[in-house]
């Protein structure tokens, strides 16, 4: 409705000025109607289903072609036997004007027909086109949605995995520290059943998860282990990312750098906030170089599958082995 309202807006203020007349423009735009719903109509729900759809251009084009015809004929007809002579004809016809096929004014009656078909055929490409692309970008976040969960759910076994191992390393010893530990390791499965299943937490909470982790690893490895973690005083603790973004950095400097070695390791923990992103290294030392660089694992995988999702060419996520320093920083968008 809002459509055919427009169009008779439209063409009545483009013959108010040649008719001198708003009534006689508005009544000469009125009267197309019947022949642009005939013409408008049939492509939109017979010609361009079975013709244009399906790519048979010329046939659609033909058809068209002769359906305007028709339908300008018959409007001329209309107008020259019951419009003209009682609004517009202010004497006697001569025989130009009462011939159906006068070239100029039927050439016009034709694009007057004409104009707003190819509109209904613009419209409707563009509305299908909306649609396809809402569609696809719809199934796309769907199947994206579908494969963070699947991450997720591997990176849970894969925190109880080693939390386990460290716990069973401790029971061989009876070592009273063990009771503790199962306390941390609960706040730990806690925040990756529950807090792993939002898609955003607070960075204060991110921090809270790793420092847990730390203490375990530290009640295992306590003499043989020196952690130096720094934050910078510009970062804001209540702001969100998304979860478990930087477990895997810390879980790989325990396991390949402390669990393979037998003297003290140095693991350096950085967060920084510069230009809008938030960056977390990790740099430890470890001896079994050639060994580490073969075993990115389960946890850095996942890693960056999760980065491509959740932040397409926006993130920053290297690791590089110099000497007996293992250095890997992740770099994700973090303004506050």
């Amino acid at each position: 409705m809002v459509f055919w309202m427009a169009i008779v807006i439209v063409g009545t203020a483009s013959l108010s000025i040649y008719y001198q007349s708003l009534f006689k423009a508005a009544l000469h735009r009125v009267v197309f109607l019947p022949v642009w719903f005939a013409a408008a109509y049939a492509n939109l729900f017979i010609l361009m289903p079975r013709f244009w759809d399906r790519q048979r251009w010329l046939s659609f084009a033909s058809i068209n072609f002769v359906l305007i015809l028709l339908l300008t004929v018959f409007q001329r007809w209309i107008c020259i036997k019951f419009i003209y002579p009682d609004y517009f004809w202010m004497k006697a016809p001569t025989a130009s004007e009462l011939n159906v096929f006068w070239i100029e004014p039927f050439i016009q009656f034709y694009f007057y027909i004409g104009i707003p078909v190819m509109l209904i055929i613009a419209l409707r490409q563009g509305f299908k086109w909306y649609r396809e692309s809402y569609l696809a970008r719809q199934q796309i976040a769907e199947q994206q949605a579908a494969e963070l969960k699947y991450l997720k759910a591997q990176i849970n076994p894969h925190f109880l995995f080693n939390t386990l191992n460290n716990l069973y390393g401790l029971s061989l010893e009876s070592s009273k520290k063990v009771p503790d530990m199962i306390l941390k390791l609960s706040d730990i499965l806690s925040y990756s059943l529950y807090e792993s299943s939002i898609n955003q937490i607070i960075l204060e909470k991110e921090i809270d998860l790793i420092n847990d982790f730390i203490a375990l690893e530290k009640e295992r490895y306590s003499n043989r282990i020196s952690i130096n973690m720094s934050t910078a005083d510009n970062i804001t603790y209540q702001e969100h990312i998304a979860p478990l973004l930087f477990m895997p950095l810390i879980e790989n400097a325990f396991k390949h750098g402390v669990k393979e070695s037998t003297e003290t390791v140095e693991i350096d923990i950085a967060l920084k906030k510069k230009e809008g992103y938030l960056s977390f290294s990790v740099v430890n030392d470890f001896a079994a170089i050639e060994e580490s660089k073969t075993h990115s694992g389960i946890g850095l995988q996942n890693l960056r599958r999760r980065l491509d999702i959740l932040y397409p060419d926006n993130y920053e996520l290297e690791t590089e082995a110099i000497n007996t320093r293992y250095h890997a920083l992740i770099k994700i968008p973090f303004d506050d």
